[in-house]
Protein backbone atom coordinates (compact mmCIF):
# COMPACT_ATOMS: atom_id res chain seq x y z
CA UNK A 1 0.00 0.00 0.00
CA UNK A 2 0.95 3.84 -0.43
CA UNK A 3 2.45 5.80 1.99
CA UNK A 4 -1.10 7.27 2.40
CA UNK A 5 -3.32 4.64 2.64
CA UNK A 6 -1.51 1.51 5.10
CA UNK A 7 -3.07 -0.87 6.17
CA UNK A 8 -2.29 0.09 10.02
CA UNK A 9 -3.85 3.38 9.35
CA UNK A 10 -7.34 2.43 7.96
CA UNK A 11 -8.88 1.73 11.23
CA UNK A 12 -12.45 2.78 9.54
CA UNK A 13 -12.19 0.17 7.26
CA UNK A 14 -14.48 -2.76 8.07
CA UNK A 15 -12.28 -5.61 7.18
CA UNK A 16 -12.15 -5.26 2.95
CA UNK A 17 -12.84 -8.53 1.69
CA UNK A 18 -11.14 -10.24 -1.27
CA UNK A 19 -13.79 -11.38 -3.34
CA UNK A 20 -15.42 -9.08 -5.55
CA UNK A 21 -18.05 -9.25 -8.11
CA UNK A 22 -16.02 -7.38 -11.32
CA UNK A 23 -13.46 -9.50 -12.93
CA UNK A 24 -10.21 -7.52 -13.66
CA UNK A 25 -9.92 -9.05 -16.80
CA UNK A 26 -11.51 -9.96 -19.58
CA UNK A 27 -11.26 -11.49 -22.97
CA UNK A 28 -11.43 -8.83 -25.77
CA UNK A 29 -14.45 -9.61 -28.39
CA UNK A 30 -13.43 -10.54 -32.04
CA UNK A 31 -14.02 -7.33 -33.85
CA UNK A 32 -14.75 -9.35 -37.37
CA UNK A 33 -16.94 -12.67 -35.54
CA UNK A 34 -17.38 -13.92 -38.96
CA UNK A 35 -14.24 -13.88 -40.07
CA UNK A 36 -12.62 -17.22 -40.40
CA UNK A 37 -9.58 -17.64 -37.43
CA UNK A 38 -5.88 -19.25 -39.02
CA UNK A 39 -5.21 -21.81 -36.68
CA UNK A 40 -2.34 -21.18 -34.18
CA UNK A 41 -3.41 -17.28 -34.36
CA UNK A 42 -5.98 -17.24 -31.85
CA UNK A 43 -5.68 -13.93 -29.86
CA UNK A 44 -5.26 -14.78 -26.02
CA UNK A 45 -4.99 -10.50 -25.32
CA UNK A 46 -6.79 -9.67 -22.35
CA UNK A 47 -8.20 -6.01 -21.60
CA UNK A 48 -8.41 -4.82 -17.86
CA UNK A 49 -11.40 -3.55 -16.89
CA UNK A 50 -12.01 -0.42 -15.25
CA UNK A 51 -13.60 -0.46 -11.61
CA UNK A 52 -14.86 3.19 -10.79
CA UNK A 53 -16.75 3.98 -7.24
CA UNK A 54 -19.58 3.64 -8.56
CA UNK A 55 -19.12 0.03 -9.37
CA UNK A 56 -17.43 -0.17 -5.64
CA UNK A 57 -21.18 0.89 -4.34
CA UNK A 58 -23.06 -1.07 -6.01
CA UNK A 59 -20.98 -4.73 -5.64
CA UNK A 60 -21.10 -7.08 -2.73
CA UNK A 61 -17.75 -8.17 -2.92
CA UNK A 62 -16.06 -5.41 -0.64
CA UNK A 63 -16.96 -3.29 1.69
CA UNK A 64 -15.13 -0.64 1.32
CA UNK A 65 -13.05 -0.20 -1.86
CA UNK A 66 -9.62 -0.59 -2.28
CA UNK A 67 -6.30 1.76 -2.35
CA UNK A 68 -6.27 2.02 -6.10
CA UNK A 69 -9.63 2.74 -6.77
CA UNK A 70 -9.84 5.02 -4.01
CA UNK A 71 -7.14 6.99 -5.24
CA UNK A 72 -8.02 6.84 -9.12
CA UNK A 73 -11.22 9.48 -8.30
CA UNK A 74 -10.89 11.35 -4.86
CA UNK A 75 -7.50 12.47 -4.19
CA UNK A 76 -5.44 15.59 -4.06
CA UNK A 77 -3.77 14.46 -7.01
CA UNK A 78 -6.92 14.60 -8.80
CA UNK A 79 -8.07 17.98 -7.23
CA UNK A 80 -4.81 19.32 -8.40
CA UNK A 81 -5.55 18.44 -12.01
CA UNK A 82 -9.34 19.61 -11.69
CA UNK A 83 -8.05 23.17 -10.11
CA UNK A 84 -5.78 23.49 -12.93
CA UNK A 85 -8.77 22.82 -15.12
CA UNK A 86 -11.11 25.21 -13.44
CA UNK A 87 -13.56 27.66 -16.57
CA UNK A 88 -12.96 31.16 -14.96
CA UNK A 89 -16.38 30.99 -14.32
CA UNK A 90 -15.76 28.68 -11.88
CA UNK A 91 -15.13 29.09 -8.15
CA UNK A 92 -13.62 27.03 -5.45
CA UNK A 93 -15.41 26.16 -2.10
CA UNK A 94 -13.35 24.06 0.61
CA UNK A 95 -15.05 22.53 3.23
CA UNK A 96 -13.38 21.34 6.88
CA UNK A 97 -15.09 20.08 10.12
CA UNK A 98 -13.77 20.31 13.50
CA UNK A 99 -11.90 17.42 14.00
CA UNK A 100 -9.33 17.71 11.32
CA UNK A 101 -9.06 21.27 12.21
CA UNK A 102 -7.61 20.08 15.45
CA UNK A 103 -5.64 16.83 13.80
CA UNK A 104 -3.58 19.35 12.21
CA UNK A 105 -3.18 21.96 14.43
CA UNK A 106 -1.84 19.12 16.28
CA UNK A 107 0.05 17.87 13.32
CA UNK A 108 1.90 21.77 13.16
CA UNK A 109 2.22 22.38 16.94
CA UNK A 110 0.23 25.68 16.16
CA UNK A 111 -2.78 26.57 18.00
CA UNK A 112 -6.21 25.95 16.41
CA UNK A 113 -7.32 29.76 15.86
CA UNK A 114 -3.55 30.22 14.21
CA UNK A 115 -4.74 27.09 11.61
CA UNK A 116 -7.53 28.85 10.82
CA UNK A 117 -6.28 31.74 9.22
CA UNK A 118 -3.35 30.09 8.04
CA UNK A 119 -5.79 27.48 6.24
CA UNK A 120 -8.07 29.61 5.17
CA UNK A 121 -5.43 32.28 3.59
CA UNK A 122 -3.88 29.28 1.80
CA UNK A 123 -6.78 28.40 0.11
CA UNK A 124 -7.66 31.85 -1.05
CA UNK A 125 -4.19 33.29 -1.98
CA UNK A 126 -2.74 29.99 -3.37
CA UNK A 127 -5.80 27.70 -4.49
CA UNK A 128 -8.02 31.45 -5.39
CA UNK A 129 -10.89 29.78 -2.94
CA UNK A 130 -13.70 31.73 -3.19
CA UNK A 131 -15.62 30.30 -0.15
CA UNK A 132 -13.64 28.70 3.06
CA UNK A 133 -16.17 27.11 5.65
CA UNK A 134 -16.77 24.96 8.51
CA UNK A 135 -19.13 22.34 8.24
CA UNK A 136 -21.05 23.22 11.83
CA UNK A 137 -24.33 24.50 9.30
CA UNK A 138 -24.46 21.14 7.76
CA UNK A 139 -23.85 19.27 10.82
CA UNK A 140 -26.82 21.73 12.83
CA UNK A 141 -29.34 20.43 9.90
CA UNK A 142 -28.02 17.26 10.02
CA UNK A 143 -28.83 16.96 13.96
CA UNK A 144 -32.12 19.05 13.98
CA UNK A 145 -33.41 16.70 10.86
CA UNK A 146 -31.88 13.70 12.99
CA UNK A 147 -34.06 14.60 16.43
CA UNK A 148 -36.87 15.50 13.74
CA UNK A 149 -37.13 11.97 12.56
CA UNK A 150 -36.73 10.41 16.04
CA UNK A 151 -39.42 12.18 17.93
CA UNK A 152 -41.96 11.21 15.20
CA UNK A 153 -40.65 7.66 15.10
CA UNK A 154 -41.20 7.87 19.08
CA UNK A 155 -44.38 8.67 19.11
CA UNK A 156 -45.59 6.18 15.73
CA UNK A 157 -43.46 3.54 16.13
CA UNK A 158 -44.42 0.42 17.96
CA UNK A 159 -40.83 -1.11 17.87
CA UNK A 160 -38.27 -0.98 20.65
CA UNK A 161 -35.72 -1.41 17.62
CA UNK A 162 -33.41 1.24 18.10
CA UNK A 163 -32.81 3.77 15.24
CA UNK A 164 -28.88 3.82 13.45
CA UNK A 165 -27.47 6.80 12.66
CA UNK A 166 -26.55 7.07 9.30
CA UNK A 167 -23.62 9.51 9.21
CA UNK A 168 -20.36 7.04 8.99
CA UNK A 169 -20.20 5.71 5.68
CA UNK A 170 -18.11 2.58 6.87
CA UNK A 171 -21.00 1.07 8.69
CA UNK A 172 -23.70 2.62 6.16
CA UNK A 173 -21.62 0.58 3.64
CA UNK A 174 -21.26 -2.79 6.18
CA UNK A 175 -25.29 -2.14 6.58
CA UNK A 176 -25.91 -2.07 2.97
CA UNK A 177 -23.59 -5.40 1.67
CA UNK A 178 -23.57 -7.99 4.65
CA UNK A 179 -26.17 -6.96 7.03
CA UNK A 180 -29.68 -5.76 5.09
CA UNK A 181 -31.58 -6.29 7.67
CA UNK A 182 -30.11 -3.58 9.41
CA UNK A 183 -30.88 -1.14 6.34
CA UNK A 184 -34.85 -0.46 7.93
CA UNK A 185 -33.31 0.82 10.83
CA UNK A 186 -31.14 3.27 9.34
CA UNK A 187 -31.98 7.00 9.56
CA UNK A 188 -31.85 8.50 5.97
CA UNK A 189 -30.67 11.80 6.93
CA UNK A 190 -27.58 12.78 5.03
CA UNK A 191 -24.65 13.69 6.81
CA UNK A 192 -22.70 17.09 7.31
CA UNK A 193 -20.21 16.58 4.51
CA UNK A 194 -23.14 16.09 1.93
CA UNK A 195 -25.53 19.14 3.27
CA UNK A 196 -22.90 21.00 3.61
CA UNK A 197 -22.15 20.51 -0.18
CA UNK A 198 -25.22 20.81 -1.15
CA UNK A 199 -25.66 24.47 0.44
CA UNK A 200 -22.30 25.23 -0.72
CA UNK A 201 -24.01 24.34 -4.85
CA UNK A 202 -26.84 26.09 -3.62
CA UNK A 203 -24.96 29.43 -3.44
CA UNK A 204 -23.82 29.48 -6.81
CA UNK A 205 -23.97 25.89 -9.13
CA UNK A 206 -20.77 26.33 -10.66
CA UNK A 207 -18.85 25.97 -7.71
CA UNK A 208 -16.08 23.07 -7.25
CA UNK A 209 -16.47 21.56 -3.76
CA UNK A 210 -13.28 20.29 -1.91
CA UNK A 211 -14.03 19.10 1.73
CA UNK A 212 -11.32 17.47 4.11
CA UNK A 213 -12.52 14.84 5.93
CA UNK A 214 -11.16 12.61 8.97
CA UNK A 215 -11.58 9.26 7.52
CA UNK A 216 -11.44 7.87 3.95
CA UNK A 217 -14.57 6.34 3.20
CA UNK A 218 -15.86 10.12 3.63
CA UNK A 219 -14.73 9.30 -0.21
CA UNK A 220 -17.01 6.68 -0.88
CA UNK A 221 -20.15 8.66 0.86
CA UNK A 222 -19.14 11.48 -1.84
CA UNK A 223 -19.73 9.00 -4.90
CA UNK A 224 -23.12 7.86 -3.78
CA UNK A 225 -26.03 7.91 -6.52
CA UNK A 226 -27.93 9.60 -4.23
CA UNK A 227 -25.71 12.07 -3.44
CA UNK A 228 -23.81 12.80 -6.93
CA UNK A 229 -23.06 16.40 -7.10
CA UNK A 230 -22.66 17.65 -3.71
CA UNK A 231 -19.07 16.77 -3.13
CA UNK A 232 -16.43 17.13 -6.29
CA UNK A 233 -13.49 15.85 -4.27
CA UNK A 234 -12.62 14.37 -0.76
CA UNK A 235 -9.03 14.46 0.56
CA UNK A 236 -8.05 13.97 4.33
CA UNK A 237 -5.16 15.67 6.28
CA UNK A 238 -2.89 13.04 5.31
CA UNK A 239 -3.13 13.75 1.90
CA UNK A 240 -3.71 17.63 2.36
CA UNK A 241 -0.30 17.35 4.22
CA UNK A 242 1.26 15.80 1.54
CA UNK A 243 0.12 18.12 -1.11
CA UNK A 244 1.57 20.74 0.50
CA UNK A 245 4.98 19.18 0.93
CA UNK A 246 4.88 18.67 -2.66
CA UNK A 247 4.05 22.21 -3.54
CA UNK A 248 7.05 23.40 -1.30
CA UNK A 249 3.89 25.13 0.80
CA UNK A 250 4.62 26.01 4.51
CA UNK A 251 1.16 26.26 6.12
CA UNK A 252 2.76 28.60 9.06
CA UNK A 253 3.69 31.32 6.56
CA UNK A 254 -0.02 32.00 6.02
CA UNK A 255 -0.81 32.95 8.93
CA UNK A 256 1.54 36.38 8.67
CA UNK A 257 -0.02 39.41 8.84
CA UNK A 258 -3.87 37.75 8.80
CA UNK A 259 -6.82 38.99 11.18
CA UNK A 260 -8.59 35.38 11.92
CA UNK A 261 -12.11 36.88 12.26
CA UNK A 262 -11.76 39.36 9.07
CA UNK A 263 -10.61 36.23 6.63
CA UNK A 264 -13.53 33.71 8.11
CA UNK A 265 -16.04 37.06 7.69
CA UNK A 266 -14.26 38.13 3.77
CA UNK A 267 -14.51 33.79 3.02
CA UNK A 268 -17.85 32.64 4.12
CA UNK A 269 -20.78 32.27 1.37
CA UNK A 270 -23.45 35.33 1.43
CA UNK A 271 -25.76 35.23 4.36
CA UNK A 272 -23.53 32.33 6.13
CA UNK A 273 -22.39 33.65 10.39
CA UNK A 274 -18.90 32.74 10.30
CA UNK A 275 -19.26 32.47 14.03
CA UNK A 276 -21.74 29.70 13.24
CA UNK A 277 -19.85 27.43 10.61
CA UNK A 278 -16.74 27.48 12.20
CA UNK A 279 -18.05 26.67 16.20
CA UNK A 280 -19.11 23.28 16.94
CA UNK A 281 -22.13 21.82 19.40
CA UNK A 282 -22.19 19.60 22.62
CA UNK A 283 -21.54 15.99 22.33
CA UNK A 284 -18.61 13.63 20.97
CA UNK A 285 -16.16 14.22 19.03
CA UNK A 286 -17.87 12.46 16.21
CA UNK A 287 -20.44 15.21 16.46
CA UNK A 288 -23.12 14.52 19.27
CA UNK A 289 -26.24 13.13 17.36
CA UNK A 290 -26.80 11.07 20.54
CA UNK A 291 -26.07 13.54 22.97
CA UNK A 292 -28.01 16.62 20.65
CA UNK A 293 -31.23 13.70 20.75
CA UNK A 294 -31.43 13.58 24.37
CA UNK A 295 -30.88 17.40 24.81
CA UNK A 296 -33.94 17.79 22.46
CA UNK A 297 -36.04 16.13 24.55
CA UNK A 298 -35.29 17.66 27.55
CA UNK A 299 -36.61 20.47 26.45
CA UNK A 300 -40.29 18.82 26.86
CA UNK A 301 -39.27 17.39 29.99
CA UNK A 302 -37.33 20.48 32.08
CA UNK A 303 -37.96 18.62 35.61
CA UNK A 304 -36.09 15.45 33.80
CA UNK A 305 -32.19 14.48 34.58
CA UNK A 306 -29.92 13.32 32.28
CA UNK A 307 -28.12 10.08 33.35
CA UNK A 308 -24.36 9.24 31.37
CA UNK A 309 -23.60 5.73 32.04
CA UNK A 310 -20.42 4.69 30.78
CA UNK A 311 -20.59 0.74 29.04
CA UNK A 312 -18.27 -1.55 28.97
CA UNK A 313 -15.34 -0.03 27.44
CA UNK A 314 -15.05 3.27 26.21
CA UNK A 315 -16.24 2.97 23.02
CA UNK A 316 -19.54 2.79 24.91
CA UNK A 317 -21.31 4.98 26.08
CA UNK A 318 -25.30 5.60 27.09
CA UNK A 319 -27.51 9.06 27.52
CA UNK A 320 -30.96 8.66 29.53
CA UNK A 321 -33.75 10.93 30.02
CA UNK A 322 -34.54 10.50 32.99
CA UNK A 323 -38.20 10.71 35.43
CA UNK A 324 -36.79 10.30 38.49
CA UNK A 325 -39.58 11.29 40.70
CA UNK A 326 -40.90 7.98 38.97
CA UNK A 327 -37.60 5.94 37.84
CA UNK A 328 -38.62 6.13 34.73
CA UNK A 329 -36.48 6.06 31.68
CA UNK A 330 -38.20 8.97 28.91
CA UNK A 331 -35.47 8.51 26.27
CA UNK A 332 -32.21 7.55 25.52
CA UNK A 333 -29.75 7.68 23.35
CA UNK A 334 -25.97 5.74 22.82
CA UNK A 335 -22.42 6.25 21.13
CA UNK A 336 -20.91 2.95 20.04
CA UNK A 337 -17.92 3.17 18.10
CA UNK A 338 -15.51 0.39 16.64
CA UNK A 339 -16.08 -2.79 14.51
CA UNK A 340 -16.19 -4.99 17.25
CA UNK A 341 -19.00 -3.58 19.28
CA UNK A 342 -20.77 -3.56 16.18
CA UNK A 343 -20.89 -6.74 15.55
CA UNK A 344 -21.76 -7.35 19.44
CA UNK A 345 -24.72 -4.62 18.44
CA UNK A 346 -25.94 -6.59 15.86
CA UNK A 347 -26.32 -9.81 17.71
CA UNK A 348 -27.83 -8.43 20.12
CA UNK A 349 -30.22 -6.52 17.62
CA UNK A 350 -31.38 -9.76 15.69
CA UNK A 351 -31.63 -11.64 19.34
CA UNK A 352 -34.35 -11.03 21.66
CA UNK A 353 -32.69 -12.91 24.83
CA UNK A 354 -30.96 -10.56 26.85
CA UNK A 355 -30.12 -9.98 30.36
CA UNK A 356 -30.36 -7.20 32.76
CA UNK A 357 -27.25 -6.32 35.10
CA UNK A 358 -27.61 -3.42 37.79
CA UNK A 359 -23.92 -1.05 37.87
CA UNK A 360 -23.11 2.45 39.99
CA UNK A 361 -24.47 5.46 37.95
CA UNK A 362 -20.75 7.21 36.72
CA UNK A 363 -22.52 10.31 36.28
CA UNK A 364 -25.35 12.28 36.50
CA UNK A 365 -26.25 15.36 34.97
CA UNK A 366 -29.81 17.73 34.06
CA UNK A 367 -29.80 18.99 30.74
CA UNK A 368 -28.78 22.36 32.07
CA UNK A 369 -25.20 20.61 33.48
CA UNK A 370 -26.55 20.62 37.06
CA UNK A 371 -25.18 17.33 38.48
CA UNK A 372 -27.72 14.90 40.51
CA UNK A 373 -27.17 12.18 42.47
CA UNK A 374 -25.82 8.72 41.68
CA UNK A 375 -28.25 6.00 42.17
CA UNK A 376 -28.26 2.34 40.80
CA UNK A 377 -29.64 2.00 37.11
CA UNK A 378 -29.26 -0.87 34.68
CA UNK A 379 -26.24 -1.13 32.75
CA UNK A 380 -25.28 0.25 29.62
CA UNK A 381 -27.43 -1.08 26.52
CA UNK A 382 -26.74 0.20 23.52
CA UNK A 383 -29.35 -2.11 21.62
CA UNK A 384 -32.15 -0.98 24.37
CA UNK A 385 -32.13 3.15 23.52
CA UNK A 386 -34.14 4.95 21.05
CA UNK A 387 -31.51 6.13 19.04
CA UNK A 388 -28.01 5.03 18.87
CA UNK A 389 -24.38 7.13 17.03
CA UNK A 390 -22.51 4.38 15.55
CA UNK A 391 -19.25 4.94 14.29
CA UNK A 392 -16.80 1.96 12.20
CA UNK A 393 -13.54 3.85 13.58
CA UNK A 394 -12.41 2.62 17.24
CA UNK A 395 -12.88 6.07 19.12
CA UNK A 396 -15.06 7.90 16.69
CA UNK A 397 -14.52 9.90 14.09
CA UNK A 398 -11.77 11.88 16.57
CA UNK A 399 -9.59 8.83 15.37
CA UNK A 400 -10.22 8.43 11.91
CA UNK A 401 -7.91 6.77 9.82
CA UNK A 402 -6.91 10.19 7.73
CA UNK A 403 -5.84 12.14 10.69
CA UNK A 404 -2.18 12.55 11.28
CA UNK A 405 -1.52 10.16 13.99
CA UNK A 406 1.43 8.83 13.42
CA UNK A 407 1.72 6.46 16.63
CA UNK A 408 2.54 2.81 15.52
CA UNK A 409 1.66 1.70 18.79
CA UNK A 410 -2.24 1.26 19.37
CA UNK A 411 -2.62 2.74 23.13
CA UNK A 412 -0.43 5.63 22.01
CA UNK A 413 -3.10 6.34 19.10
CA UNK A 414 -6.08 6.05 21.10
CA UNK A 415 -3.96 8.64 23.91
CA UNK A 416 -3.23 10.94 21.24
CA UNK A 417 -7.17 10.56 20.59
CA UNK A 418 -8.12 10.71 24.15
CA UNK A 419 -5.72 14.50 23.61
CA UNK A 420 -7.85 15.87 20.58
CA UNK A 421 -11.18 14.69 22.26
CA UNK A 422 -10.06 16.66 25.13
CA UNK A 423 -9.10 19.86 22.36
CA UNK A 424 -12.50 18.96 20.96
CA UNK A 425 -14.40 20.00 23.98
CA UNK A 426 -12.13 23.03 25.67
CA UNK A 427 -11.32 24.59 22.28
CA UNK A 428 -13.87 24.73 19.92
CA UNK A 429 -16.68 27.16 20.50
CA UNK A 430 -20.10 25.85 21.08
CA UNK A 431 -23.20 26.52 19.67
CA UNK A 432 -27.04 25.58 19.67
CA UNK A 433 -27.81 23.70 16.84
CA UNK A 434 -31.33 25.45 16.56
CA UNK A 435 -29.60 28.80 16.31
CA UNK A 436 -30.03 30.69 12.67
CA UNK A 437 -29.97 27.29 10.64
CA UNK A 438 -32.21 26.70 7.94
CA UNK A 439 -33.65 23.08 7.66
CA UNK A 440 -36.81 23.64 5.55
CA UNK A 441 -35.11 21.50 2.70
CA UNK A 442 -34.62 17.78 3.65
CA UNK A 443 -31.67 15.99 2.97
CA UNK A 444 -31.69 11.87 2.14
CA UNK A 445 -30.00 8.90 1.02
CA UNK A 446 -31.93 6.19 -0.64
CA UNK A 447 -30.30 2.80 0.80
CA UNK A 448 -30.05 0.03 -1.22
CA UNK A 449 -29.21 -3.70 0.45
CA UNK A 450 -27.01 -5.24 -1.66
CA UNK A 451 -28.00 -9.12 -1.94
CA UNK A 452 -24.82 -11.37 -1.74
CA UNK A 453 -24.13 -12.47 -5.45
CA UNK A 454 -23.33 -16.33 -6.01
CA UNK A 455 -21.36 -15.74 -8.71
CA UNK A 456 -18.16 -14.46 -7.19
CA UNK A 457 -14.33 -14.12 -8.72
CA UNK A 458 -11.33 -13.81 -5.91
CA UNK A 459 -9.38 -10.78 -6.89
CA UNK A 460 -5.80 -11.34 -5.37
CA UNK A 461 -3.72 -8.26 -3.65
CA UNK A 462 -5.13 -5.12 -5.32
CA UNK A 463 -8.16 -5.62 -3.19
Amino acid sequence: MSSLLSESDLNDFISPGLACVKPTETIKEDANPGNELEVGKESNELEKVSISLQDCLACSGCITSSEEILLSRQSHTVFLEAWKKLPEDAMLAVSIPPQCRLSLAHYYNIALDVFDKSFINLMKSHFKAEYVVGTQVGRSITINQTNKELAQRKQTSGTKTPALCAVCPGFVLYAEKTKPELVPFLLDVKSPQQITGSLLKRVAPNVYHLTVMPCFDKKLEASRKDSEGEVDCVITPRELVTMLQELDLDLKAFADDVDEIAIKKMCSPPGWDYELHWASNEGSGSGGYAYQYILHQGKLYPDAQIVTINGKNSDIREYRLMNTAEDKIIASSSELYGFRNIQNMVRKLTNTKTTTRNVKVLRKRTPGNVKGNTGTVSAADPSKTDFIEVMACPGGCINGGGLLNGEQNSSRRRALAKDLESEYEEKLPRISCTEDVDDRTSYKYEFTPIEKSSDVVTVGNTW
